[in-house]
């Protein structure tokens, strides 16, 4: 019985080594190449990843990318929408979770917050630069990690305003110019220059801010073409620093204060904030029936809009969560497949910048163009 089971054996085992030979479709050593597997990829982490996953590997979609992207304030409502969508993109892409840095408007933060990400192995950078002053530090140091960059919503910059990388930025200067026009047709319709002297033009401008200084250059020009007799020193031109409501509010309020001759407000602003703040300045002061206040961003126009009454009658709308996917995209595009950024978009200051536009809303169209944005 022992000799009639061994040989039973035998060939049942002669047997299976033939199958796998067939099965193999080479002269290679299946056993062989079945230990190299298991030694460069561990029998635990097989185990432990989910089903779904492999399907997207294999597919070439679901390829673990690490990346990191940092805000100028999180607080803004622009930027909280922003990170959403890029955080969404990234799932989407079957990436590893985005890391989000907050800078909170302050250089040294922001400095803290970089090399913090840059330690964590990310494959790419997303940066919304607080000081356009760091522009190079943060090239450079990417450049160290051997990862790619792009710059949100304000260019990274040399100190001639050359770009150091590519960027997806608003169209600024067309979107001031839209948001001025918008101005001209609601005050020709108002007659709010019936007393020119009584009646004042304020831009709040974000001086330091390079993408944000064209906005409030093409509110001027459209002014001044439309108006040319208007009197000059009635165009007050003011800085608000880095654009909150606050800063909005105590730019406007001064401005109103020292100007007591002034009754009736065109205001415009480099984004919502800005617009919103100034909107309360003119309630506190009394003048808000006499007054229009102009946005940038539809984010805080929303609300406006939807009160039995404001004076912030209308925003320039721009989708932030365009920029938050797109920019996601893009990284991840270049990191997996080698797919050159922006580089259908080019420029004359060397690096592609993938340009987005504006379109005004107000009460009676905000709900149809903004969609999911307007809730």
């Amino acid at each position: 019985m022992k000799k009639r089971f061994l040989a039973m054996a035998m060939v049942l085992a002669m047997s299976v080594a033939a199958v796998v030979g067939c099965s193999s479709g080479s002269g290679e050593n299946t056993a062989d190449t079945k230990q190299e597997e298991t030694e460069s990829t561990p029998v635990q982490a097989e185990e432990s990843k989910p089903e779904s996953e492999d399907t997207q590997q294999a597919e070439g979609t679901g390829e673990k990318v690490k990346i990191a992207a940092i805000y100028r304030d999180m607080t803004q409502s622009w930027f909280i929408q922003e990170a959403a969508a890029a955080e969404n993109q990234a799932e989407a892409l079957g990436m590893e979770p985005l890391i989000v840095g907050d800078s909170k408007e302050d250089p040294s933060v922001y400095v803290d917050v970089l090399d913090n990400v840059l330690s964590q192995d990310i494959q790419g950078l997303i940066v919304n630069i607080c000081d356009q002053q760091l522009s190079q530090m943060t090239v450079n140091k990417c450049k160290e990690a051997g990862i790619p960059v792009i710059a949100v919503d304000v260019p990274l910059i040399d100190e001639n305003n050359n770009y150091l990388a590519p960027a997806i930025e608003l169209d600024s200067y067309l979107s001031g110019r839209t948001m001025g026009e918008w101005a001209v047709n609601y005050i020709n319709e108002n007659n709010m220059l019936e007393n020119p002297e009584s009646t004042g033009i304020l831009i709040l401008a974000m001086e330091k801010v390079t993408s944000c200084v064209p906005r409030s250059d093409g509110q001027y020009d459209v002014f001044k073409e439309s108006f040319p007799d208007f009197p000059e020193s009635n165009i007050i031109r003011i800085d608000y620093g880095g654009g909150s409501s606050d800063e909005g509010y105590n730019a406007a309020a001064a401005t109103i204060t020292a100007h007591p001759e002034i009754t009736s407000w065109i205001v415009t602003s480099a984004n919502d904030e800005g617009a919103q703040g100034a909107t309360r300045a003119l309630e506190q002061a009394g003048l808000d029936r006499d007054s229009v206040t102009i946005g940038l961003g539809g984010y805080h126009a929303k609300d406006e809009f939807r009160k039995e009454y404001s004076c912030f009658k209308a925003s320039a709308y721009i989708k932030a969560s365009t920029v938050g996917e797109e920019s996601v995209k893009a990284l991840y595009e270049n990191i997996v497949n080698g797919t050159p950024i922006f580089e259908e978009y080019k420029t004359d200051k060397a690096y592609g910048v993938y340009p987005f536009g504006a379109v005004m809303v107000t009460a009676e169209n905000f709900e149809e163009v903004m969609g999911e944005d307007a809730k």
